[in-house]
């Protein structure tokens, strides 16, 4: 019986020496004493041996099932495959919808040379008379300024700038610069005191511009600040 034992652990430690040679420690489980040489030296008993045995295939049976399983070939191509098409169909999707996404369909982009040629855009025409000047201004349907010019700008100073003739000739200007930009038709919005309004809707009506509307945009006062003390005399 004793006998039997014997050979029991000897053939135990010759196998579990050979397995440690070759699997490097298995995952560090062991300390850096412990290696072949102390297993098979004999120092073990049955007891040792079994629990050893045990706690390897424990180690082992974990790290398989933890082992994420590596994709092949086919599985990677089919997952880029469908990868893809997922993001052609969103594009298009995205393309094809009014407000969704992004569109990425082509456009036809005019810039303004083109349009100036065309003569198809309107514009707001914006006339500020004051006492001492009058001051025109041309932006689009969103409120961006494009040009303007003054009576000072066409070459009126001093007190020249409040008479009718400056408000003429600033008008004219304007329409000129207008109609180069390509701005054939405009509504006019007037806003100020004085006279010298008429004359320059009048000049830009004869320079060229098409006028669709009219408007005096003055603001009114509806019983607002008070009124300044009355000087005493």
């Amino acid at each position: 019986m004793a006998q039997a034992s014997k050979g029991l652990i000897g053939a135990l430690q010759a196998s579990l020496g050979g397995l440690l040679s070759t699997s490097g420690r298995l995952h560090g489980g062991l300390g850096p004493s412990a290696g072949p040489a102390a297993l098979v030296s004999g120092a073990w008993g049955l007891s040792a041996c079994a629990a050893f045995t045990r706690s390897v295939a424990t180690t082992s049976a974990g790290a398989s099932a933890t082992a994420p399983a590596e994709p092949g070939p086919a599985s990677t191509a089919s997952d880029a495959g469908s990868g893809a098409a997922q993001e052609a169909e969103a594009i298009s999707s995205g393309s094809n919808s009014g407000g969704g996404g992004f569109s990425t369909g082509f456009r036809k982009v005019v810039s303004e040379r083109r349009a100036g040629q065309l003569g198809a855009l309107e514009g707001i025409v914006h006339i500020q008379n004051t006492l001492n000047n009058i001051i025109l201004t041309l932006t689009d349907k969103q409120g961006l300024i494009k040009t303007y010019t003054s009576a000072g700008v066409v070459g009126y100073k001093g007190s020249r700038k409040s008479q009718p003739v400056a408000a003429e000739k600033a008008a004219e200007e304007l329409a000129r610069r207008a109609l180069k930009l390509g701005y054939s038709s405009v509504q006019v919005r007037l806003k100020g005191a004085g006279s010298n309004k008429q004359y320059a809707v009048t000049s830009l009506a004869a320079a060229g511009l098409t006028i669709t509307s009219l408007a005096d945009v003055t603001p009114v006062p509806y019983n607002g600040c008070r009124l300044p003390k009355k000087r005493r005399v």
